[in-house]
């Protein structure tokens, strides 16, 4: 195998293409997903398939996920896919992860997970890998809008002032999302929810909704302060999402990785329907 680089960007978004031309990836979005993560890319020698993977710590625990796993239609049933990931796993356990995962929640993820009964599933449970859950991919139309509750605004993170606040309040509440949140600040596709006064403080920040971090069009992250839930802070953050995807002219707010029953109630207020599931699979890494 051998190891692609960021100038190598171009190759991979063409394999892609032919491999799985309905996810429509660009190549900035491999280029960030894969490239600009701690991770790797592997690929075959003539260029025939890739595989991406990463590592990070959830929960005190080094774990790794795969990004991306594709092979050349040309090049499928030979083995290659199941080399890729052989690969990928040894390089994991050589870094110290754990278990390696297929559709994990590592940030800026590419797809959501593995589709049920696909080649991909397959694979993996041919390699030892084990189906742990089972997650719900929902779609908001862009015409969705909610007005925020009294006393709440909602707008743009642009600002000094409002990307210091969020910057801040994630670090200390939601320091999982740190990655995408400082992405969808940087990229302006981040709404903050604010109160001018209150229990809180001061103009405190109750609320972020992000969208087209990973992917164009991809809702999240989106999480409200507990105090702030089931008074329409978040469907007011959705609704400004949906605005931003309805001017890009994006057919949908797509939201993926959907297990929680309150999150899919959450979206299902908002018109939301179910497009597809997708499973997350694993395998511990012996080092």
């Amino acid at each position: 195998m051998h190891q692609w680089g960021a100038d190598r960007v171009e190759q991979l978004a063409e394999l892609v293409a032919a491999a799985a031309p309905g996810e429509d990836l660009s190549a900035d979005e491999l280029l960030t997903a894969c490239l600009e993560r701690p991770g790797v890319v592997l690929a075959a020698p003539d260029g025939s398939g890739a595989v991406a993977v990463g590592v990070g710590e959830r929960g005190g625990e080094v774990v790794a996920e795969v990004r991306l796993l594709v092979v050349h239609p040309a090049d499928r049933g030979a083995g290659l896919g199941s080399s890729l990931l052989e690969r990928a796993e040894a390089w994991a356990a050589d870094r110290g992860a754990t278990r390696i995962e297929l559709g994990g929640a590592l940030p800026l993820p590419l797809w959501p997970g593995v589709a049920p009964g696909s080649g991909v599933a397959s694979l993996a449970a041919a390699r030892g890998y084990e189906r742990r859950e089972v997650r719900q991919a929902l779609v908001v139309a862009p015409s969705f809008r909610a007005a925020a509750p009294a006393g709440v605004e909602v707008r743009r993170a642009v600002s000094d002032i409002d990307v210091v606040a969020v910057t801040t309040v994630v670090r200390s509440r939601w320091p999982q999302w740190a990655d995408e949140v400082a992405r969808a600040l940087e990229h302006g596709t981040c709404h903050v929810a604010r109160v001018a006064s209150g229990a809180q403080g001061a103009d405190a920040v109750v609320g972020i909704g992000c969208h087209s971090v990973a992917r164009a069009g991809w809702v999240g992250p989106l999480v409200v302060v507990t105090t702030q839930r089931r008074r329409g802070t978040g469907h007011a953050l959705l609704g400004q999402i949906c605005r931003d995807l309805m001017i890009a002219e994006l057919p949908a707010a797509y939201v993926p990785g959907v297990a929680e029953p309150g999150v899919a109630a959450f979206l299902e207020a908002a018109g939301a329907t179910v497009v597809d599931r997708h499973e997350r699979w694993v395998k511990p890494l012996s080092r």
